[in-house]
């Protein structure tokens, strides 16, 4: 049976496999290697995953979503069409349709993953995660953090002992993590990042700043509907990739707003620096949090061999130029940064399974653990302090125990409050969940004495299991997921179901335009008929801009032309924007 390895990314998402001792990454039916995570559905109510739903994103905001992973963990609901899905449902979709990525390019059903998720991830968001994975339909043998798994892609090995900076900026997350590697051993010495910064906070940025250029060239605001603006996020990521290839870039967004009846444009042109300058706060943040990992690994920026770059963000020139100069070293570029998470996983896979791979994973724990617990002080007892039974950075798979007593005479309840987290004020930090050992027997305080064990699994799924000392009572904790508990086996059974359902529908997803033809799609031919009636009805200026893009749709549909779908949108676009004006 064969086991793949999955990089659920919150921008891009990918799948890869162990065969004969070699990896790689499984192509699509067009031949990406890449599936953008964004899921949606058409106009008919017709599934959408991958490079399809992104194409459809800036003209339908409102069936088409994408950054789910930023949600993840949490109870955040996204409508899609007549229904709500919870964050771990639309990553369910992505990964469903990765396992028919899979199992189209190998010829043979696919159950099992390994899947990877930042370092820095809470164990909600791990628990999302594998909860996701089991409504697609897999077994997940186990959950990997992303730097490690990029750690274990890296095929510069020796015998001599070397330690690695693998420095993670993607879509929506960042980690550090600090590796030691001696030939076929990868072990994570420390870890830190923010679940909250990457590429998309970069593309907001942007989009804030075309805003500003767009109201200093007309005198108005950019619309604020969600249409608008999804058009404008798109024209600053486009933004943001062509900067990292030229010191300057133009960004042309036709019909983006209206000042009575004459339609605004914005074309612009945006300096590389002035990206640099908007970025460099939160990059900034993440040299700090390099320094946090280094000294936590008892380390100093001489003591690093090598620095290794992951996550699509960090193609971005002043990110390279940061690292080199706050590290003193060149990071290599020996490795793909869009792709070594799914190949380190796909190695992880394999080991798992069985198959002949040279590759021993130790990874560590990326948050402290521990139970809220009083302390004496010179001031007197001092309540909702932070016990940390676990430390970070302590290897996993690890067991702890800690032994605590009774505060008060005659105590027949004891709360046990379990947070993670590196604040000393329990409260401060993330509370995971709580149970009450009851039915104590009566005795003076620090008479009964109770064990609390905590076991850290190698997926960061927490168990705390309590023994009381004398009567040998037990309570126990497994903590899934704050906000969501374990699904039940007649939950998961159904939301496998209506996954399916959703899946058996249509049977074209990943759907990426071809090189060798261009599909006109089913939406094209009514709004060609509309745009012919509104002609009839337009003032000169409006209709004669019409005609030249009529003309050059007309043109595209001839010659079979890879614009088609730019055209159609920007059609989209300009009949979106004609009809409003109508209705004013």
């Amino acid at each position: 049976m064969k086991a793949v390895g999955i990089d659920l990314g919150t921008t891009n998402s990918e799948v890869a496999i162990v065969e004969n001792g070699q990896v790689r990454v499984l192509p699509g039916e067009d031949g990406d290697l890449i599936l953008p995570s964004c899921v949606g559905f058409s106009d008919a109510g017709k599934l959408l995953v991958g490079r399809e739903a992104l194409r459809q994103y800036a003209a339908a905001p409102e069936r088409t979503v994408k950054s789910i992973k930023r949600w993840m963990g949490t109870d955040h609901k996204t409508i899609l069409g007549d229904k709500e899905y919870l964050p771990h449902e639309v990553s369910a979709i992505i990964l469903r349709a990765l396992k028919q990525r899979a199992e189209s390019a190998l010829g043979e059903t696919i159950t099992q993953a390994v899947i990877t998720v930042p370092a820095y991830f809470t164990d909600a968001q791990r628990q999302a995660t594998k909860t996701a994975g089991e409504i697609a339909g897999l077994e997940v043998l186990q959950i990997i953090n992303e730097p490690t798994a990029a750690a274990l892609a890296y095929d510069l090995r020796s015998q001599e002992t070397e330690r690695v900076v693998v420095y993670d900026l993607g879509g929506g997350t960042f980690d550090v993590s600090i590796v030691e590697i001696t030939g076929e051993v990868t072990e994570v010495l420390a870890s830190h990042g923010n679940n909250r910064l990457g590429g998309d906070d970069f593309d907001r940025l942007l989009q804030l700043h075309l805003g500003d250029l767009f109201r200093q060239q007309h005198g108005v605001d950019v619309p604020d509907d969600a249409a608008t603006q999804a058009r404008l996020l798109r024209a600053a990521e486009q933004l943001k990739i062509d900067l990292s290839s030229y010191a300057f870039a133009t960004v042309r967004e036709a019909f983006l707003g209206s000042k009575g009846k004459t339609a605004l444009h914005l074309e612009t042109e945006v300096a590389r620096a002035d990206f640099e300058e908007l970025i460099r706060p939160l990059l900034e943040e993440t040299l700090e949090a390099i320094d946090r990992a280094l000294a936590d690994a008892n380390l100093e920026p001489e003591d690093i061999d090598r620095v290794i770059l992951v996550g699509g963000s960090t193609r971005i020139p002043i990110v390279q130029q940061m690292i080199e100069e706050h590290l003193g070293q060149t990071p290599t570029d020996g490795i793909q940064p869009d792709l070594c998470v799914a190949l380190g996983a796909a190695l992880q896979a394999g080991v798992l399974v069985g198959e002949s791979v040279d590759a021993i994973l130790v990874d560590v724990i990326p948050h402290s653990l521990g139970i809220a617990a009083a302390v004496s002080t010179p001031m007197g007892i001092m309540p909702g302090y932070f016990s940390v039974i676990i430390p970070r950075n302590s290897v996993v798979p690890v067991s702890r125990s800690h032994v605590y007593s009774t505060l008060v005479d005659e105590q027949e309840v004891v709360e046990i409050e379990v947070f993670q987290g590196e604040n000393a004020i329990a409260e401060e930090n993330v509370p995971l969940g709580s149970f009450k050992v009851e039915n104590l027997p009566p005795k003076p305080a620090g008479g009964i004495q109770i064990e609390v064990h905590f076991d850290f699994d190698l997926n960061g799924i927490l168990t705390v299991t309590t023994t009381e000392k004398g009567k040998g009572q037990q309570g126990r904790l497994v903590v899934n997921n704050a906000g969501m508990q374990k699904l039940s086996s007649h939950e998961l059974k159904q939301a496998r179901a209506d996954l399916e359902a959703l899946f058996a529908s249509d049977e074209t997803i990943d759907v990426s335009p071809k090189n060798t033809a261009v599909a006109i799609a089913p939406e094209m031919a009514p709004l060609l008929n509309r745009a012919q009636q509104l002609l009839e009805t337009m003032d000169s200026e409006q209709a004669e801009e019409l005609q030249d893009l009529l003309a050059d749709i007309e043109n595209a549909i001839a010659n079979n032309s890879a614009q088609l779908p730019e055209l159609q949108s920007e059609l989209e676009d300009f009949l979106y924007y004609a009809s409003t004006n109508e209705s004013e």
